[in-house]
């Protein structure tokens, strides 16, 4: 089977149509240049080029190769810039985990946003869940990095890089025209006749433990209580009037509407962190953009 080698001495020929010429071009010497389309034209078992006193013509297996080798050249082109791009993290998938409640964090969907912009190849992939199944995830290998509103404890993040983003204390989102509406801050006690918006115990999910958590040591009974699948639902139930949501000041920062009370419960607030175990180019330039993202949040 014939080189990509062969294919460029052939296009240069059939472009030039005279072969000193196409070995100048080559920066190569012209008996090597004949002798490799002979042997091309051996391997094809056809003409490619006519010579006489007039000097060279493509016959019309030339004129139809020509296309074809054309075509290889670009592709063989486009497949040695991807692979290039591709060791330069330029191209490829990036698995990122999220629990619900870690997802709104701009430090993240900023640095996302800056990537996406740089590496416009670059295929996002996010994967919900929860915090110990994107730990057990990454080490895995399904996952390049996982975003975590949770306290990990140091035997679970062995082997692991971690990026702190910030805290993420809780606020308790209101429909303005409650009568706890007002209020500066709330503690989970003042809370007692509400209905409770809260994700599904299924999904076993670190924001749903630490409310359970917080209001059990504050003595509330999670009787009246609604389970909603998303966050975004809960945004939806609030609005309507149908409940209370107790939510990461990310989502609280996000113009819906309602008004978001900082909740007073000591324990409310948890760490956000980047967790990550690939050190393929893409997730490192994610990981340089977050902590950037960090700095310029601090300045």
């Amino acid at each position: 089977m014939f080189e990509i080698k062969q294919l460029r001495y052939f296009v240069a020929v059939a472009e030039e149509l005279n072969f000193r010429r196409a070995a100048e071009r080559l920066h190569i010497t012209q008996p090597p240049l004949s002798q490799a389309i002979k042997n091309l034209e051996e391997e094809l078992n056809v003409k490619l080029f006519i010579r006489n006193t007039h000097g060279v013509q493509l016959t019309r297996a030339g004129e139809v190769f020509f296309q074809e080798a054309l075509n290889l050249l670009a592709a063989a082109h486009q497949s040695l810039s991807l692979v290039r791009q591709a060791n330069a993290g330029e191209v490829g998938a990036l698995n990122i985990g999220y629990s619900a409640s870690a997802i709104f964090s701009s430090v993240l969907t900023s640095a996302l946003a800056v990537l996406l912009e740089r590496r416009p190849l670059l295929e996002l992939q996010l994967h919900d869940g929860n915090s110990l199944d994107h730990l057990s995830s990454l080490r895995s290998g399904q996952l390049d990095a996982a975003i975590l509103r949770a306290d990990i404890a140091k035997e679970s993040a062995r082997g692991l890089r971690l990026h702190f983003l910030g805290e993420e204390p809780l606020y308790v989102l209101i429909n303005p025209s409650h009568a706890l509406a007002k209020a500066e801050r709330l503690f989970l006690s003042d809370l007692s006749d509400e209905r409770l918006l809260l994700q599904p115990t299924g999904k076993r999910t670190f924001l749903r433990h630490q409310v359970e958590y917080l209001s059990e040591r504050a003595g509330l009974s999670l009787v009246n209580t609604l389970e909603v699948p998303d966050i975004s639902s809960m945004l939806c139930f609030v609005t309507a009037g149908l409940g209370i949501a107790v939510l990461p000041k990310s989502v609280a920062s996000i113009p819906h509407g309602l008004v978001s009370i900082p909740l007073a419960d000591v324990g409310s607030s948890r760490p956000l962190t980047l967790v990550s175990a690939s050190e393929t180019p893409i997730v490192l330039a994610l990981e340089k953009l977050v902590n950037e993202s960090v700095q310029n949040s601090h300045c």
